[in-house]
């Protein structure tokens, strides 16, 4: 519990943000993993710089007055906190002061967030010299009513402090956690549901309503139980909802359906034709591993988020991906793989979507090459539309890719790529990518459209071939 002096402030603090009203009963402080050792612990013997969290989404709005991590004997440093958007915009930090050798560690922030309900936050550490709690591949719930997290909660990255942390391993649990008074008022009536929003007609100027964490992925409230069926679909019209996938599903039937669920691993379904399927309002957690997360052919994705593995999704034939959210590429060590985000072949539509590339380099070749690419590698790349996406800074050399690559067996065939009303972050160096917005665009290849592409600024984005 808070002392009386702490909870009289945070309550006056949510009546002027308007999360509370009176008559409020007192405002109790809750956790995500309550106040027990972690089940299952081991002390990693990392030694590299890194920052470790939880993604966890709220159930009732209220305040976060601070975090906790579980720390282990081994982690002797001072160790500073963020609670962070979905997004990766800090929200607030504090540092861990009069730590003990091991166990809970607590700070608290200089002024309390408001977290609102139905939004995902991420609250992280920095264990400057490793040494830090993990549980493998965990499967357990919040604590808390108000709190909640899914499957690939625990995420990491490696590099400075305060770097938001994105990337998943194995559904490991790090045990960073918030403190987190929920509003306490006289219940009201539930509101009319209302449907989700479309994608708007007309493109954003800006990076605002576009797919995040926050709108994709498995639908807050969603109970979901573990998946018992076979890791091979081959049944046709085979419905999955609510579940939690603990394997890569590889689809050899048609018309199979999966919904609210959670796959920690792949989706595939052939190029042949002899499969197709629909994946929506779930989540895909390859994992930190070479993998694509949905692929390869005759699929249909809205409002899917996709992390890990070295490309999100691989739309090599007759594919659509709407409304989704693809990022958080896993770091390739060994410095060979080559990340993206979706990768387009031919027949596609890819509309509405937020698209990143965010793996870190690691020499000699390991690294982004772009949010959206399309080589001609093994076939022409042809007939896609690529239309009111965001295109996220930092996404590669280029940010996007053309699909008239030079020097490809397939490149001088491409026709009919219709980019219209994108949307590219200028980033840091003001191009998107380290070169710049695009590349090996063909204005003169047939049909190829080129038409309102603009900047976060509202600028336009010229083509480059």
């Amino acid at each position: 519990m808070l002392p009386s002096a702490t909870l009289g402030a945070v309550l006056s603090i949510l009546l002027s943000i308007g999360l509370a009203a009176p008559p409020a009963a007192a405002a109790s402080v809750e956790t995500l993993w309550g106040s027990a050792t972690p089940p299952g612990l081991i002390k990693h013997d990392d030694r590299a710089g890194v920052e470790l969290g939880t993604r966890f989404q709220i159930a009732t709005s209220g305040l976060a007055t601070g975090m906790r991590f579980y720390k282990t004997p081994a982690g002797a440093a001072t160790h500073t906190g963020t609670l962070w958007t979905s997004s990766g915009q800090k929200l607030a930090t504090a540092t861990f002061r009069s730590e003990t050798s091991s166990g809970w560690q607590t700070a608290t922030f200089a002024n309390p967030v408001a977290l609102t309900r139905g939004q995902t936050y991420v609250v992280s550490y920095f264990a400057p010299n490793g040494g830090y709690a993990v549980t493998p591949r965990f499967s357990g719930q919040s604590a808390s009513p108000a709190l909640r997290v899914g499957a690939g909660a625990g995420v990491f990255r490696y590099g400075g402090p305060s770097q938001f942390p994105h990337e998943t391993y194995q559904n490991n649990q790090y045990w960073v956690d918030v403190t987190f008074a929920p509003q306490s008022v006289a219940p009201t009536p539930s509101p009319t549901a209302t449907p989700k929003p479309t994608v708007s007609p007309t493109p954003p100027t800006s990076s605002g309503g576009f797919p995040s964490a926050s709108s994709t992925g498995v639908p807050a409230g969603t109970a979901l139980s573990g998946y018992t069926g076979p890791c091979t679909v081959t049944t046709a019209n085979t419905v999955i909802d609510a579940k939690t996938i603990n394997c890569s599903l590889t689809i050899r039937a048609k018309g199979v359906v999966i919904s609210r669920s959670v796959v920690n691993g792949t989706v595939y379904g052939d190029t042949n034709g002899s499969s197709s399927f629909t994946i929506k309002d779930s989540t895909v957690n390859i994992g930190a591993r070479m993998g694509t997360g949905i692929g390869d052919a005759y699929f249909t994705a809205t409002r899917v988020h996709v992390t890990g593995g070295n490309r999100s999704i691989n739309c090599f034939l007759n594919c659509t991906v709407e409304a989704s959210y693809v990022h958080g590429q896993f770091r390739d060590s060994t410095g060979k793989a080559h990340e993206s985000g979706i990768r387009m072949g031919s027949n596609s539509v890819i509309r509405g979507n937020t698209i990143a590339c965010d793996a870190p380099d690691v020499p000699p070749d390991a690294g982004c090459s772009a949010a959206l690419t399309g080589y001609g590698d093994y076939a022409v790349v042809q007939n896609n539309t690529i239309d009111r996406n965001l295109f996220i800074a930092g996404s590669g050399g280029y940010c996007t890719y053309g699909g008239s690559s030079p020097g490809k067996p397939y490149s001088s065939g491409t026709n009919n790529i219709r980019f219209t009303n994108n949307v590219w972050q200028r980033g840091s160096n003001a191009k998107c990518g380290y070169y710049g917005p695009i590349t090996s665009f063909n204005s003169n290849a047939p049909g190829n459209v080129w038409s309102n592409n603009v900047w976060d600024d509202g600028k336009p984005v010229a083509p480059a071939n």
